[in-house]
Order: structure tokens, then C-alpha cells, then sequence
């Protein structure tokens, strides 16, 4: 019986290291790989929107007016000094 158990062990501990190197060999790559396209992917996309010409003529039409008589200036306070 002790013969018995010792070989079950040793076969889930096989069993456990082979499941191991499957999962870090080949599925986690694959999944690497993956995300990163589709990473990737929405990257470049993003940039194709932002360089479009209609993005650049909208902004360049806005009704914000653009003057320095929107600017304040704001002044430091002044402590008072004790002596």
C-alpha cells in the first residue's frame, strides 16, 4: 500500500510540472502576443484619428475668441510683516 501512494504522488507531481511548462511554454506566449495586437492595434488607430483633416479644420474654425483681453493677471498677497 505505501508502494501504492508513493507512485500516485510522484504522478501528480508530474502531472503538475507537466501543466506547468505547458502553461508557461505555450499559453502564456500565446496570450502575450495576442494582447499585444491588439494593443497595438487600438494604438494605431488612435493616431490615424487624431492626424485626420477634419479634427485640424474643426479647430481651426472654433468661435473661441482668441485675445489677450481674456487674460487676468493675478497678484501675490501681500503679508503683512510684524517685528
Amino acid at each position: 500500500m505505501n508502494y501504492k501512494n508513493i507512485l500516485i504522488s510522484f504522478g501528480i507531481v508530474g502531472a503538475g510540472l507537466i501543466l506547468y511548462k505547458f502553461l508557461l511554454g505555450i499559453v502564456l506566449p500565446i496570450a502575450m502576443i495576442v494582447s499585444l495586437g491588439y494593443v497595438l492595434k487600438v494604438l494605431l488607430k488612435g493616431s490615424e484619428i487624431d492626424l485626420s483633416k477634419d479634427y485640424v479644420e474643426k479647430l481651426n474654425r472654433s468661435n473661441a475668441p482668441l485675445s489677450i483681453e481674456n487674460i487676468v493677471e493675478i497678484k501675490p498677497i501681500e503679508e503683512e510683516q510684524t517685528i
